[in-house]
């Protein structure tokens, strides 16, 4: 069975910030903002609880949590706190130097930490991309095959934001992925999907010391930024993370040229179906996949690609992004005005580091 299996490093190297989200938010009293600095202090919670029992600091902590709206570094301030003290209950700490108007403390979205509290990417997060980059490629190259599922999309029926375009989109993936056909299953199962030959471990864990904050910026067709008020703890650009990719040549028909390919290919379809139309958008040439949250809508789906050859493919797209928003996002987003402006959706995710700006979830990937 060995001799079926083959297994490749991958690295990828982060061109832009990296966000990959564990669902935990920490609010203004939940970490500690040093302005001066530019710094924002992660609270070990543990610790931190020690260091108020053995203060006895407990009741006054309680009452600030119950009955105060000031964040924590305000009532670190009152108690007379020292930063001596203030470092034995810290678990790690950022640099917040890009993210404009700091005075306004804003919640923290957190980046997936293991048991260890250390940095790391999931298989799965890769994996997806790049079934992405398959299905999105193969469908650029071949639109003739996919004419109804493109009809599909264009007549679908609203009915509910949540699931809309749901069914749809499985039976796309369906038609690629799913052709097995094991005996005494239906298409649709998991068993008869040529990608469950191809594993992605986790990446190697990484250090604290590779993230940063970066606070969401989205930059209109027309140049105009808008800096959003979600902050996220990022992978730095420039940080090299490594994966190991096993395929089973009896379950996976894809071999490491043919990802590479497409990988490429649907970088293509992103640039010249979109990211073309900003001026702030770098056009990169190939061995680029965007990985993560923040990306944007373009770079994770195949609805482009799918109506590649419709006149009416950025109304048809407006009408897809319009359709997955609440009715309060849809006024304030205002993707009605897609087809006018030339490009849906109409703006760019970015966000500063350093002093420039930068795509969010751009890497460069190498598979040895």
């Amino acid at each position: 069975m060995k001799h079926f299996l083959e297994t490749h490093q991958v690295k990828l190297t982060t061109i832009g910030p990296v966000f990959i989200g564990s669902g935990e938010l920490l609010m203004k009293k939940e970490y500690i903002l040093d302005r001066k600095k530019r710094r924002v202090s992660i609270v070990n919670p543990n610790k931190f609880f020690q260091f108020l029992k053995k203060q006895h600091k407990m009741d006054s902590y309680e009452q600030f949590i119950l009955k105060e709206n000031a964040p924590l570094h305000v009532w670190l301030k009152k108690q007379n706190i020292s930063d001596s003290e203030i470092k034995q209950f810290l678990a790690y700490e950022l640099d917040s130097g890009d993210i404009a108007e700091l005075n306004k403390v804003k919640p923290v979205e957190l980046f997936q930490k293991d048991l260890y509290g250390k940095p790391y990417i999931p298989g799965s997060s890769l994996k997806g991309a790049i079934r992405t980059a398959l299905l999105g490629d193969d469908i650029y190259n071949n639109p003739e095959l996919y004419g109804a599922e493109s009809e599909n999309i264009r007549n679908v029926e609203f009915k509910k934001r949540t699931s809309y375009l749901k069914k749809e989109i499985n039976r796309v993936e369906q038609k690629f992925f799913f052709t097995k056909n094991r005996p005494e299953t239906r298409r649709g199962d998991a068993v008869n999907d040529v990608m469950s030959g191809l594993r992605i471990s986790d990446s190697k864990p990484l250090s604290v010391k590779d993230l940063t904050l970066c606070q969401k910026i989205d930059v209109h067709v027309k140049g105009n930024e808008k800096e959003l008020s979600i902050v996220r703890e990022c992978l730095k650009p420039g940080t090299e993370v490594q994966f190991i990719m096993t395929i089973d040549r009896t379950e996976c028909k894809y071999t490491i040229e043919q990802i590479r390919q497409s990988i490429n290919g649907f970088l293509k379809s992103y640039n010249e179906l979109f990211l073309k139309s900003f001026s702030n958008g770098t056009l990169f040439e190939k061995d680029v996949i965007y990985l993560g949250g923040g990306v944007g809508f373009v770079s994770k789906t195949v609805t482009h690609p799918l109506l590649k050859d419709n006149p009416k493919r950025i109304q048809v797209v407006s009408e897809v992004v319009n359709n997955t928003l609440s009715k309060k996002a849809k006024i304030e987003h205002k993707h009605n005005q897609d087809r006018i402006l030339g490009v849906s959706p109409h703006t760019c995710k970015l966000t500063q580091f350093d002093g420039g700006l930068y795509q969010m979830g751009a890497c460069e990937i190498e598979i040895m």
